[in-house]
């Protein structure tokens, strides 16, 4: 009997064990871009929102997940490149062909260091950094122009643009790190130009004088 027992509590452990064995094995199974992407995009949202939570938590909402719209179908449109392009080129997409692996490899170091640019500016500027453009000057509100803004204007909005594209240059997405290389630098073409002429009139004179000699870094915006 208590060998019968015995035996129950290992199968039982063994049971429990299982699920766990066989997911660990499964998360292995895809290839290392594929689960540094999910991370990427997990930690970079998880962040967004707790550094909003931090220090703008008046505005906090559900927006501030930034998961809007265009967004979601940017991701997917990556996420479907890289299953048909894995499936039909997989030694292009595992970088096996041509000694490739380096194109992914720059693409992480894009990735970390694009969001980490980014949440610097974020804790350099704490309140002065919100999710959505200001139309009022705010009591607190202040031209911030040390540590990361010292040398670039728009920090946050730099190290979006090398983040994302860093996803799919990491995927190894040639179609989708054109895409997005495009679409983001639009968008910021219109943006910046937008924003900085509601500084201007917030703050006559200090934000042009920091305008001017601080530059964007962003190719095509000085």
């Amino acid at each position: 009997a208590p060998e019968t027992s015995s035996g129950a509590g290992v199968l039982g452990t063994m049971d429990l064990m299982d699920p766990l064995a066989a997911a660990s094995a499964l998360v292995a199974a895809f290839p290392w871009q594929s689960r540094a992407f999910v991370a990427a995009l997990c930690f970079y949202h998880l962040s967004e929102y707790g550094i909003a939570w931090a220090f703008n938590r008046e505005t906090l909402s559900r927006d501030s997940w930034l998961l809007s719209r265009q967004y979601v179908v940017a991701m997917s449109a990556g996420c479907v490149e890289y299953a048909v392009e894995l499936a039909l080129f997989p030694g292009f997409k595992l970088g096996d062909v041509g000694g490739l692996r380096w194109i992914a490899r720059i693409g992480l170091a894009m990735v970390v260091w694009g969001d980490a640019l980014r949440k610097a500016a974020q804790i350099t500027a704490r309140h002065n950094f919100t999710h959505q453009i200001q139309f009022s000057r705010r009591p607190t509100h202040r031209v911030v122009s040390h540590g990361v803004y010292a040398w670039c204007r728009h920090p946050g909005y730099l190290g979006w643009l090398t983040w994302s594209v860093g996803t799919q240059v990491m995927l190894m997405n040639p179609i989708c790190a054109v895409g997005f290389a495009v679409a983001s630098w639009r968008f910021f073409a219109t943006r910046i130009p937008f924003e900085e002429g509601l500084l201007r009139r917030m703050f006559p004179g200090e934000y042009e004088a920091y305008a001017a000699r601080t530059r964007t870094w962003i190719p095509g915006i000085p």
